[in-house]
């Protein structure tokens, strides 16, 4: 076997440095390179999980506040329903105060009207019962003077 490793030109000195140096060289860059970015995709597969945790959070609040978005617009929708229902019910009781009002204006201006017409009337009669007098007066005197 030793022919044949001296026929390959293979030194065993020269293997065992080689081999020393390979664990160095694996050491360094374990020490120096591999740990820090393994320490590096760690953090950032922390950061990437709080960002998610974040975003799920963030996604609760979201959809809690649209949920109490809702809940107030249904109560505001309510109570504008109920203040136009209460409006509506103001207005016809204030109509039907109107009306009753008016109608007991008309009636007092109706009564008022009619009252104003008997008075009317009544001079009107007495005028007209004044007129005949006169007028009966004047024919009495006219029959007498003829008369006479």
């Amino acid at each position: 076997m030793e022919q044949l490793i001296h026929a390959f030109g293979i030194d065993a000195k020269l293997i065992i440095i080689q081999i020393i140096n390979f664990v160095v060289l694996m050491g360094a860059l374990s020490y120096f390179l591999y740990t820090p970015v393994l320490n590096m995709l760690r953090e950032r597969e922390e950061k990437i999980k709080q960002g998610m945790a974040d975003a799920d959070a963030a996604k609760a609040a979201k959809d809690a506040a649209e949920e109490e978005k809702q809940h107030i617009l249904t109560g505001a929708h309510k109570e504008a329903e109920d203040v136009a229902a209460r409006a509506k019910v103001f207005a016809e009781e204030k109509s039907r105060e109107l009306i009753h009002e008016a109608e007991h204006k008309a009636e007092g201006i109706v009564e008022k009207a009619e009252a104003a017409g008997t008075e009317l009337k009544n001079q009107a009669k007495k005028e007209s019962e004044a007129e005949i007098a006169k007028l009966a007066v004047l024919a009495a005197e006219q029959v007498l003077r003829e008369r006479t």
